[in-house]
């Protein structure tokens, strides 16, 4: 006992055994220490919380077990309390960083490995190629869109000055057009004025050669044939000529603005009665049936004048285009629809066919009948009285049963209208 005594304890047995012990735990604890040193350098040098922490760990279970082994080395197997004391602090605290490094694993296993982070570099690069190839196609893109809208505002700007010329030249037509239909206007008004002095300056001549002949016939005798036949046409002429100068006037009339004194409340039989009046003798040589039911709208807004001139025609060419197999039939009524007062004149005569005259019925001198003399001009009369006055009229016929005219006149009560 005393010589193991001797060898844990001085020189004297260093060449044995326990020399060879000793230097083996000299190993370790320098080992330990060494492998401590190590892991708290990298410890400190490391800017990552949980490496440093498992380093530190590791460093400090190192530090422990190197000083277990110092404890061994001091006081051997005689070792007292303190010794023991020692050992098992230390243990304890190896046994605590133990645990906490344990604690420490998920952490650790959390930081990725080297491959793992040149893996995920590898694909961050791939990302930043695929962004770089994403900005430059955007890029491109917004060039592209740059020039095309370089190149349309280039052309809405080639547009809009094209627009302005269009638009100049539009204004130089309109001022054209203008100055054109004044001048139209104002001959139209010459040509009028003509038309109507002339028809009336005729009529002078016109009814001296009607006197004329009258005076040669006087002094002829009445018993040749011949002559007779001649002043028949003599007689014709003249009377052809003057209706057609009182058409002219009649024509020439009704182009004339009318003023606001020759507009009133007009009593449709007082016209009437006017009308049959002055037509008595072809009432009575075509025995036509002529009735009138003016209840509804006894009165219509008008000029005197110009609805004696519609009456009358109207009331004419229903007698010139009557049937002959059958006793003519003109009736006469009045009804308000809306904003119009309704005027109709309805015969029982030849008719027409509207679907091939329908466009040309109000042309002037136009006429579609040729067994009956006529000038032309009635239906032309009509339309443009009512269109003077803001009317409107409207034709129903049926060829071989009759024609009604509807006649729509501006209701004054619900609107007066501007009239010409």
């Amino acid at each position: 006992m005393s010589s193991h005594t001797n060898t844990a304890g001085g020189p004297a047995g260093g060449a044995g055994p326990d020399g060879l012990i000793l230097v083996g735990e000299l190993l370790v604890v320098t080992a330990y220490l060494i492998v401590a040193g190590v892991l708290f350098y990298l410890a400190l040098k490391r800017d990552d919380k949980e490496r440093r922490r498992v380093m530190l760990l590791f460093g400090f279970i190192g530090l422990m077990g190197g000083a277990v082994h110092l404890l061994n080395i001091w006081g051997g197997p005689a070792a007292g309390d303190a010794q023991l004391i020692l050992r098992l602090i230390f243990g304890v605290l190896a046994l605590i960083a133990a645990i906490r490094l344990f604690k420490a694993i998920p952490g650790l296993l959390a930081i990725p490995s080297l491959n793992q982070l040149t893996r995920a570099n590898s694909k961050l690069q791939e990302q930043v190629e695929e962004r770089k190839k994403a900005e430059a196609a955007l890029r491109e893109t917004q060039q592209e869109l740059e020039q095309r809208v370089r190149e349309r505002s280039a052309q809405a700007i080639t547009a809009n000055r094209e627009l302005e010329r269009e638009i100049e030249n539009r204004k130089k037509t309109e001022r054209r057009l203008i100055s054109t239909n004044y001048e139209l206007i104002k001959k139209n008004a010459d040509l009028d004025d003509f038309v109507y002095y002339a028809s009336r300056d005729l009529k002078g001549p016109v009814l001296n050669v009607a006197g004329l002949v009258e005076a040669i016939r006087e002094e002829l005798p009445t018993d040749n044939p011949e002559l007779g036949q001649l002043f028949a046409h003599l007689d014709d002429s003249v009377a052809r000529i003057n209706r057609k100068l009182n058409n002219l006037a009649e024509v020439s009339r009704i182009q004339k603005p009318i003023s606001e004194e020759q507009l009133g409340m007009v009593s449709l039989t007082e016209v009437l009665d006017q009308v049959k009046e002055s037509l008595r003798e072809p009432l009575q040589d075509s025995g036509a049936l002529l009735r009138a039911d003016f209840t509804a709208m006894p009165e219509i807004y008008f000029s005197r004048d110009n609805l004696i001139s519609l009456l009358n025609n109207l009331i004419s060419n229903s007698i010139k285009y009557r049937e002959p197999q059958r006793p003519l039939h003109i009736f006469l009524s009045s009804e308000l629809q809306d904003r119009y007062a309704v005027l109709k004149v309805q015969d029982n005569g030849i008719g027409m066919d509207l679907n091939r005259y329908g466009q040309q019925l109000f042309s002037l001198f136009r006429r579609f009948h040729d067994h009956v003399e006529g000038s032309g001009i009635g239906l032309y009369i009509i339309k443009r009285i009512m269109d003077n006055n803001n009317g409107k009229i409207e034709v129903q016929s049926v060829l071989g049963e009759g024609t009604t005219f509807l006649l729509y006149f501006v209701h004054h009560e619900q609107h007066t209208g501007a009239r010409v």
